[in-house]
């Protein structure tokens, strides 16, 4: 049974030792730009939001807004990480909100609240740019499709 176990253990090892040293696949990084399927979750979003405003339906209306805020954050995720990141370090701030005692001074900081007051304007102009890119794009689509179904007539 031992001069069994000892191939068997060698393999598995070998095997191991192959898969370590293996090269992971290349992993291919997100254009800076929207991809087509964030595009596509954006155009379904603005299909649910129109039809969620037209029935009354609130909670459409919101996770449709929730869904135009998420995908333009992840596009500037990668357009601009630095930005990105710090908009999150200021949204963690906000979240936590200066600490104010009656026996200690107070760790708000003017400054700290105007950089960020800055940042949140470069943010939202640079997530506005990228929702008016994304409604362009969509628009483009749209005509493009219209215009290919356009010559046919019942």
């Amino acid at each position: 049974m031992g001069k069994m176990t000892r191939p068997a253990l060698t393999a598995a090892a070998a095997c191991a030792l192959l898969a370590a040293c293996a090269q992971p696949a290349p992993v291919q990084p997100l254009p800076p730009g929207p991809t087509p399927d964030e595009v596509a979750d954006y155009a379904r979003a603005q299909a649910h939001y129109r039809s969620g405003l037209a029935s009354g339906n609130g909670d459409l209306v919101i996770k449709a807004t929730d869904t135009f805020s998420l995908v333009a954050q992840e596009v500037l995720s990668r357009q601009d990480p630095s930005l990105f990141d710090a908009q999150v370090v200021c949204q963690r701030y906000q979240a936590a909100g200066p600490q104010y005692r009656r026996d200690t001074q107070t760790s708000y900081d003017p400054q700290f609240v105007q950089d960020c007051q800055r940042i949140s304007w470069r943010y939202n102009q640079a997530a506005m740019a990228i929702r008016r890119d994304l409604e362009a794009r969509i628009a483009a689509a749209d005509r493009a499709s219209i215009a290919q179904g356009g010559g046919a007539h019942p």
